[in-house]
């Protein structure tokens, strides 16, 4: 078994924290140090002293890293609902539309606000929080494919699931 020699070297952080001190003009106090991936950290806290017009403070000494927010992505749930087909939009975005919205959409003499209502009605049914953007998007896409496809057999007939897959195969 080959031998393996470890070197250790210790520096006093009191030695570090002066020498630091010789180069940049920090507050009087170090707060803390830690170790932070491989670099070294120390913080400093109270009044600036000073500084002479050679010196320069490093913009790595006290700094910190933020981290990203991470943005919630608003998925509504359509677990369970049936495809009624799928298209590309007038905006040319690639959406699914679902039965029940088409069943809700198809009577023709609905207002925009009960046509809005529904739609509401039938995301918050499936546990959804759906945003005002959420409600247009369902909204106008399922519109858009009631006038694109105004073959579809009405709800509860014999036709309809076929007239589903014919368009979901399209």
């Amino acid at each position: 078994m080959p031998e393996e020699v470890l070197t250790i070297v210790r520096v006093p952080v009191k030695e570090v924290e002066e020498s630091l001190r010789a180069k940049h003009a920090l507050p009087r106090f170090l707060s803390e140090v830690r170790v932070d991936g491989d670099t070294l950290v120390f913080y400093f806290s109270g009044a600036l002293e000073p500084v002479a017009a050679t010196k320069s403070v490093s913009p790595l000494i006290g700094t910190r890293r933020r981290r990203r927010a991470h943005r919630k992505r608003n998925r509504m749930k359509t677990r369970g609902w049936d495809v009624a087909g799928r298209m590309t939009n007038s905006k040319g975005q690639q959406c699914t539309i679902y039965k029940p919205f088409v069943d809700a959409l198809r009577e023709p003499d609905l207002s925009y606000e009960a046509k809005k209502a529904a739609i509401e009605k039938i995301l918050k049914s499936n546990k959804n929080k759906p945003s005002e953007t959420s409600l247009q998007y369902f909204l106008e896409n399922t519109l858009e494919y009631l006038k694109s496809h105004p073959t579809v057999a009405p709800v509860g007939s014999d036709n309809y699931q076929q007239d589903v897959e014919r368009n979901a195969a399209h």
